[in-house]
């Protein structure tokens, strides 16, 4: 995943973004975040920015990120923004400089954040990149599928991408790549999982899809 292009463009628009919100659409609570509203899911973003920057490694913990938002609970959506955009530049040196796949997850977390306030907002999906995002989040889950339950051939059916999750195919997925990044990083529901086109019965795996857990609602973008 090229994850300074992708966090630099997820970056750009929500900046954009940021310019139009009224105060009642900062209110809004994002659905695939139960705790948090749009701001502070804004919050959230300029706090991972720079606790990386500052030297955290990724992924952060429930603990941290509960830390980022309370440490901006008295910021305006300007002073986030700011904050977010003057850190911006040292993040993408890190991921220049930064081999190792968790420094590839601020750019799948800004990524799934924008998606998160976009379906909060009654918005539509953004998928630019959404195969990159496929590649390292199902190949991820590839590489630890365990050996005793059943394997499944996973098929993006918009960019030809295929994965194999097991040694053998007993099952087959297929779903467009951003279905399947939503998917696996935790923003479908369990039911919405097992309504996807399988061939087979998914109830032996459909739960072991999601890296994150998979929400309680069903999420529209």
């Amino acid at each position: 995943m090229d994850s300074a292009s992708v966090y630099t463009r997820c970056q750009d628009r929500l900046l954009d973004l940021a310019a139009e919100l009224t105060a009642e659409q900062l209110a809004t609570p994002v659905p695939a975040l139960p705790d948090w509203t749009v701001l502070q899911t804004y919050a959230h973003l300029a706090g991972v920015c720079a606790d990386v920057v500052g030297g955290l490694v990724p992924p952060s913990d429930d603990t941290t990120t509960a830390r980022q938002v309370a440490e901006r609970a008295g910021d305006d959506l300007d002073a986030v923004c700011a904050e977010w955009r003057s850190q911006a530049p040292a993040l993408l040196e890190v991921f220049a400089r930064e081999t190792r796949a968790r420094y590839r997850l601020p750019a799948l977390d800004v990524w799934h954040h924008e998606n998160d306030i976009r379906g909060a907002l009654g918005l539509g999906a953004q998928t630019l990149d959404a195969d990159q995002l496929a590649h390292f989040t199902v190949g991820g889950l590839a590489r630890g599928w365990a050996p005793d339950v059943p394997g499944v051939r996973v098929v993006a059916v918009d960019t030809g991408q295929e994965w194999l999750l097991g040694e053998r195919a007993d099952l087959e997925l297929r779903a467009e790549a951003f279905e399947l990044a939503r998917a696996v990083t935790g923003r479908r529901s369990v039911r919405q999982i097992a309504a996807m086109d399988w061939k087979g019965d998914p109830s032996a795996v459909a739960h072991r899809l999601p890296t994150l857990p998979a929400p309680e609602v069903d999420l529209a973008v």
